[in-house]
């Protein structure tokens, strides 16, 4: 019996180094991806919509505009951006820019502003805020036809990513709280119930998580909270305020802003990159040169799933722990 227990011992010690040797491997994933982000920049004086590589090279400004243009979102297949403009005297409306900065087309109109854009997974619709007497979540057809109001007293959208459902932000009960509302018009569900100032919902890749910003000891900082309003965690701890988490399309990563300073005289943000669990860190704009902030992660960059084999070594060995007595 002695002599069985060695190998057994030995083998979920195996286990235990292939457990933990994830977080480096994943480290190194982070610091070196391939991808584009999206994000609000005014580092000349004024929003402009930029595009950088995954470790902060080759940044581009796409919109080049003398107005507001803020709030990017991707679309699902990487090819357009939505975000929000005050150009054409309209007030804030929603509009698409290709990738490369080409075709920008105007989707809404009328009086109201606007925000907030979030495309639907199959990329055929578009959440947005609208704040007209107001607060409420529309949706539109991805050309702007079709608007539909959804919900009231809510904005943040954010799609789940079965596209059924759409979480939000809402002071119905007395604080902002996020809410998960049925997009085939069922009842809306609370998930949060801390009564602190909460931003920018969004859903995980597979639909349990949702990412937030929250007012936590003076400073805002980036939660993730199971769909189900259990298993809260804080992510970010530094004095700073934290910002804005979008996630990598296959929710290892995710993206956030710092901002430090007072708008306008000496406000800074710097775009960051983090594994899911809140760890490796890593900076990609400098905020002593510029004012970057609402990253978006493309849909065909920073993918950092484990190598295939991986997963197939890791059953190999938890079927041979299972086999011995």
């Amino acid at each position: 019996m002695r002599f069985k227990r060695i190998p057994r011992y030995l083998l979920f010690a195996v286990l235990c180094v292939c457990l933990t040797s994830e977080e480096p491997w994943l480290k190194n994933a982070l610091a070196s991806n391939t991808g584009r982000i999206v994000f609000t920049s005014f580092r000349d004086g004024n929003f402009e919509i930029y595009v950088m590589d995954a470790d902060g090279g080759n940044q581009d400004n796409l919109t080049e505009n003398p107005s507001y243009d803020g709030q990017p979102d991707w679309s699902p297949d990487g090819t357009k951006i939505a975000f929000v403009s005050g150009r054409d005297g309209a007030g804030s409306q929603i509009y698409v820019i290709d990738a490369d900065g080409k075709n920008v087309i105007r989707l809404t109109d009328g009086p109201g502003g606007k925000g907030h854009p979030d495309w639907s997974p199959d990329g055929r619709k578009i959440a947005f805020s609208f704040d007209h007497r107001e607060d409420y979540i529309a949706v539109m057809d991805a050309d702007g036809r079709n608007r539909e109001k959804l919900e009231d007293e809510a904005r943040y959208p954010s799609w789940s990513p079965d596209g059924g459902e759409i979480a939000f932000v809402s002071s119905r009960d007395g604080g902002n709280e996020i809410y998960v509302m049925s997009v085939g018009g069922q009842a809306s569900k609370r998930v949060t119930q801390d009564l602190v100032p909460k931003l920018s919902p969004s859903f995980s890749p597979n639909g349990r998580r949702i990412a937030y910003e929250a007012h936590h000891e003076e400073f805002h900082h980036i939660f993730v909270v199971g769909a189900d309003g259990r298993n809260r965690v804080r992510l970010t701890h530094h004095e700073e305020h934290h910002s804005g988490p979008a996630w990598s399309l296959d929710g290892q990563v995710i993206a956030y802003s710092v901002l430090d300073g007072i708008w306008p005289v000496n406000f800074r943000g710097t775009i960051h990159l983090m594994a899911s669990n809140g760890r490796y860190i890593r900076q990609l704009s400098d905020g002593r040169n510029a004012s970057d902030f609402e990253p978006d992660i493309s849909p065909l960059g920073l993918a950092v799933s484990p190598a295939p084999n991986k997963s197939v070594i890791w059953g190999r060995l938890k079927k041979r722990a299972s086999d011995l007595p």
